[in-house]
């Protein structure tokens, strides 16, 4: 057991993470925000109608930033567990790491960065803190022996970074989430730190889960911020790299980890799986993760955040399991596999309840796909072809409804005239306009939940250059088209 002035000097560093995350916090959604006025557009995976700030990961950083150096200069040498005792190299790397990651997110904040790049740095950043000594050489993989990886050891590494930092950001989507499971996933790493006797490592560990959880307390459902990608890449990287720092032991790396964030690591894997058989790309948005399951069974937006936050603390328990009695930690893999399987069962998802109907009707949505991505990209050279407005709304119409569009209404200078399909409150309601005339279409939850953001910014191009095209020709007294219901 560790001295109570010991637990006191560990709680008072958590809490100087935590208060000055808050008070940046406050800083950032009342000062900073409104004057970055963020350039992201909603999308069609927004839970919010309202626009909310998504600069808490502003906040976030600086304050774990700002506690570490105060605690930097705190009496825990006397303890045995001052910051001091860590490894140089290994701590600096983990601060410019943790700052790249950060930047590379605000960039994506305000910039809008495009896959490849943010890729493309996640992997830069990999790389070097490899230079810094986070690699893994060897894994334990239960039931069987210590694999020494050899030349697999550097992309396995990068791998895992990158993958871990991807999987908190896929994971933000749902209010208080990724913040809370990273809370959990910390508590569980500083368990390990704690069994270990790691004292400095996890003063480390108190400071960032001091932060996290400042930011949680505004962040939980109805969150008035977000911490947008520099906040969920920061987190990301400072998981990935703790895990690896935590889980490193003689006799090789452990793959408990694995198990403490099954939850982002599933959803990952399961997205990317379930995006490329339908033939989207994996790194394509959309709104059929774990947490909008859990909304589409009826759950409010805080019951699914705590039932996955439950099941995070489930996946933790069986982790410490398998650490602790290192001759159970194949069962508690083989454990956390039926956890990860009865969950995506009971969201049923159609990969697991009817894997082979599945497979078998991923062809023709493909094709369907295909079609519309091509017409979308040539969508000018397709309503070139019509020579009046009648053909161009009836190509419109032909291309909106393999979007998957339930409703149009066309409007110019405030009067409808022309609309097609039933109304119905429950759909998502987009709008463009173009000089005098107005599109307005709904699109059920069926359609908008797959590939959100790339059908999203489809529909404005090619509602768009319908506009732009109807203005090019006379307008019209009346268009003679029939109402379609």
């Amino acid at each position: 057991m560790l001295p109570i002035n010991t637990w006191k000097f560990l709680i008072s560093g958590g809490m100087v993470g935590l208060l000055l995350s808050s008070v940046l916090m406050m800083i950032v959604l009342y000062r900073l925000s409104p004057k970055l006025q963020s350039r992201r557009l909603s999308s069609l995976r927004d839970q919010h109608i309202d626009p909310i700030p998504r600069y808490g990961g502003v906040a976030l950083f600086w304050g774990f930033l700002g506690a570490l150096s105060l605690v930097w200069w705190f009496p825990f040498v006397q303890q045995g567990l001052g910051l001091q005792f860590l490894s140089v190299n290994q701590l600096a790397g983990f601060c410019i790491g943790g700052f790249m990651a950060w930047g590379l997110g605000f960039a994506d904040d305000i910039f809008l960065l495009r896959a490849r790049w943010k890729l493309a740095g996640q992997i830069g950043i990999a790389l070097l803190m490899i230079e810094f000594g986070f690699n893994i050489h060897t894994v334990q993989i239960p039931f069987f022996q210590v694999l020494h990886l050899g030349l697999w050891s550097w992309p396995l590494t990068v791998l895992w970074i990158v993958g871990v930092m991807n999987a908190i950001n896929l994971i933000d989507g749902l209010d208080g989430l990724a913040s809370g499971l990273c809370i959990v996933f910390l508590a569980c790493l500083a368990t390990i730190c704690w069994w270990q006797g790691q004292l400095s490592l996890l003063l480390l560990i108190m400071i960032l889960g001091g932060a996290t959880l400042g930011f949680w307390s505004f962040n939980r459902p109805p969150a008035s911020i977000f911490m947008g990608d520099s906040g969920s890449l920061f987190l990301g990287f400072t998981l990935a790299i703790l895990s690896i720092w935590v889980g490193g032991t003689p006799a090789g790396q452990s793959m408990v980890p694995l198990l403490i964030m099954a939850i982002p690591i599933l959803d990952t894997i399961f997205s990317i799986f379930r995006r490329l058989l339908k033939g989207i790309p994996f790194y394509s948005a959309d709104n059929d993760h774990l947490h909008h399951r859990l909304i589409g069974k009826g759950f409010s937006p805080t019951q699914a955040m705590v039932l996955l936050i439950v099941v995070s603390v489930l996946f933790g328990g069986l982790a410490l399991m398998a650490y602790r009695l290192s001759h159970l930690q194949g069962f508690a893999f083989l454990g956390g596999i039926i956890l990860a399987y009865l969950l995506l069962y009971w969201l049923e998802y159609d990969v697991i309840r009817k894997p082979f109907i599945s497979f078998l009707g991923q062809g023709d949505r493909k094709k369907h796909r295909a079609l519309m991505l091509a017409l979308g990209d040539q969508i000018d050279v397709f309503f070139a072809k019509d020579p009046d407005r009648e053909s161009i709304i009836r190509s419109f119409h032909f291309w909106t409804e393999m979007a998957g569009v339930s409703r149009i209404e066309l409007r110019h200078k405030d009067s409808v005239v022309w609309q097609s399909g039933p109304e119905n409150q429950l759909h998502r309601m987009l709008m463009f306009q173009q000089g005098a005339w107005e599109i307005r279409m709904a699109l059920p939850e069926s359609s908008w939940k797959i590939d959100s953001d790339i059908k999203g910014d489809l529909l404005e191009r090619v509602s768009l250059a319908f506009l732009v095209r109807l203005e090019q020709l006379e307008v019209p007294s009346v268009i003679h088209l029939k109402k379609s219901n």
